[in-house]
């Protein structure tokens, strides 16, 4: 699991993010940011489609 900088910026830039139900509705402040953990692909602390450490890898290469 990537810190909270990370996990913003991956979901920028991830082509599988999906927001939730709860981030779709509300989208003000912080805590309702385009994130990993507003992603339903976020279970258990990590991408269940395996997409964060390829996102993350090629943020580093830019």
């Amino acid at each position: 699991m990537g810190n909270m900088m990370q996990m913003m910026h991956v979901a920028n830039c991830c082509p599988g993010y999906e927001a939730t139900i709860n981030n779709i509705e509300s989208n003000m402040g912080l805590e309702n940011s385009k994130s990993c953990s507003n992603c339903n692909h976020w279970q258990d602390k990590r991408c269940n489609i395996n997409l964060f450490d390829s996102v993350l890898i090629s943020l580093d290469q830019t």
